[in-house]
């Protein structure tokens, strides 16, 4: 494997770890798949449950039965779609942003001593990578 493929295979490892981390530093015991599915519905808008299942990698059935759950607890409101009524659309509601922020800033907070020890150079190549990061997310979206 070429040094840029390996690259991008060690990125994406590191992103999983780190994202595990998060999960364990925060104690937080929702699912992940929960929290990319609100991520999802937050940047692409409400979602077919059949393209939401594949995008959050999960089976249909599993996909409706969490939306269930985020359903019931008002992080997420299920409908019909206009164009074929027997498929259902999810739709992120404001209880679903608030919960999305609220993760997000828990997992600042949880990571930030993992962090403490990288110089202001450091910071910048984060802020760098972050940024050709989304500007890749928005290509591909």
């Amino acid at each position: 494997m070429d040094n840029r493929r390996q690259l991008i295979v060690d990125l994406v490892s590191q992103t999983q770890r780190l994202t595990r981390l998060a999960a364990q530093a925060t104690g937080n015991a929702t699912p992940a798949s929960a929290w990319r599915l609100l991520a999802i519905l937050e940047t692409e808008g409400p979602q077919r449950v059949g393209a939401l299942a594949s995008a959050v990698r999960v089976s249909q059935p599993a996909l409706t039965q969490l939306a269930t759950h985020l359903v019931e607890q008002g992080l997420v409101a299920k409908g019909s779609d206009p164009t074929d009524a027997r498929a259902a659309v999810l739709t992120l509601t404001d209880e679903g942003v608030t919960a999305i922020a609220d993760w997000r800033a828990e997992i600042g907070g949880a990571l930030s001593p993992y962090f403490a020890s990288l110089t202001d150079e450091d910071w910048s190549h984060l802020a760098a990578t972050v940024s050709l990061l989304s500007s890749l997310d928005k290509e591909l979206s």
